[in-house]
């Protein structure tokens, strides 16, 4: 019994007296969320002295998204012989300028 007051008291050092007057009126706990968005969810897991933890519910994907999506390649451009000479070339003059 002594193990059960100390860790009820340790219990109360954590809560908050808006918590302990809910706690008496709601004695399950209950999953309480933070805050709701379109696309997630997040709950608060536990609020101690040293810090909170919060669990962040990603929904899944809409139907709509979830067509595999085909980009198209851009098509290549057919080089000719001419144009590779034309481009060294012109490279090659670079150099001799710098």
């Amino acid at each position: 019994m002594a193990k059960t007051a100390i860790a009820y008291k340790e219990k109360m050092k954590e809560l908050s007296m808006l918590s302990l007057i809910c706690s008496c009126f709601y004695p399950e706990p209950r999953n309480i969320t933070a805050y709701t968005y379109d696309d997630m969810e997040i709950k608060q897991l536990n609020k101690r002295a040293s810090g909170q933890a919060f669990e962040l519910i990603l929904k899944p994907p809409s139907p709509v998204s979830e067509a595999p999506r085909t980009l198209a390649s851009p098509k290549k451009k057919d080089v000719s012989l001419g144009e590779i000479q034309a481009k060294l070339e012109a490279a090659e003059d670079r150099r001799k300028v710098y």
